[in-house]
């Protein structure tokens, strides 16, 4: 998501706070981003789950039975037979989960004695298939934690918390879930998107930009369209003027499609101030 102040396009870095039961650690994701695209969101993910997996190994989980702990992996990697929309987030995080796996096992845990497995839990991107595989991974195979889920998880969070379970997810941003009296055992390494509008906004009043047009990606299959809708609500809420709203419909992909930006800012930039 882009906004700009008449020729001057900015984003903003996030600081994401993660806690897991009774011990917190911080993870800071910090990505310099300078085409908006989703490449380095993909590489923070892949090292915020390291972290969250190595933070696993320290605690102490009583669900689980002898030296043997097993993570559920809920994760969205494929498509429905004749879907060519869903974009499958997992394939390109997932890789991930096996390498800290293996870093924990011939780390920490082999020298108690100990050994960390995973069971994948594929939702293809459905919300009642996540909920379906959050409870049948505690039933079935008694796991110790969660990572995930993906797209959706307030559901499922709270199905934790009744469960008594860390879930800690890679990439939901549902901000329903900040609420620990609710969601006591879930935690979160991609802010929501509540969290990156605060950041928006106090970049904006720190330099006192009070006139600005926003640009965001409005898709179907992006969800850039409800962190749009929450970023457009914080700058009103802020006393901050928008000039003017203006979307592109697609993902830009520099050299393989046409650049909408020029078109947009020719369109904007006169009345921005």
């Amino acid at each position: 998501t882009c906004f700009y102040n008449n020729s001057l396009t900015a984003t903003a870095s996030n600081n994401e706070h993660v806690g897991c039961r009774s011990i917190w650690a911080g993870v800071v994701a910090r990505e310099h981003l300078t085409d908006c695209s989703r490449d380095s969101t993909r590489s923070n993910l892949l090292t915020a789950l390291l972290a969250m997996l190595q933070l696993l190994a320290l605690l102490a989980l009583p669900q689980a039975g002898g030296d043997v702990f097993t993570l559920g992996y809920l994760t969205g990697s494929q498509r429905r037979e004749g879907d060519t929309v869903y974009i499958r987030p997992g394939l390109t995080i997932s890789g991930a989960l096996p390498l800290a796996v293996d870093e924990v096992n011939s780390g920490l845990f082999r020298i108690h004695g100990h050994r960390l497995e995973f069971v994948v839990a594929e939702t293809l991107g459905d919300e009642l298939a996540s909920i379906w595989h959050t409870a049948d991974l505690w039933t079935t195979h008694n796991i110790s934690a969660y990572i995930g889920p993906q797209e959706t998880c307030v559901t499922e969070a709270r199905m934790a918390a009744a469960f008594n379970l860390p879930m800690i997810s890679y990439f939901c941003m549902d901000y329903e879930t900040s609420d620990k009296s609710r969601f006591p055992t879930f935690a979160r390494t991609r802010p929501p998107d509540t969290q990156i509008s605060k950041s928006v906004v106090s970049l904006l009043l720190s330099f006192n930009w009070t006139q600005v047009t926003f640009l965001y990606l409005n898709s179907t299959d992006s969800e850039f369209r409800k962190i749009g809708s929450t970023i457009l609500a914080a700058l009103k809420a802020a006393g901050i003027t928008v000039r003017a709203t203006k979307c592109w419909s697609t993902p830009y992909y520099h050299w393989y499609k046409d650049n909408p930006f020029v078109q947009l800012v020719q369109d904007t930039s006169h009345d921005t101030r």
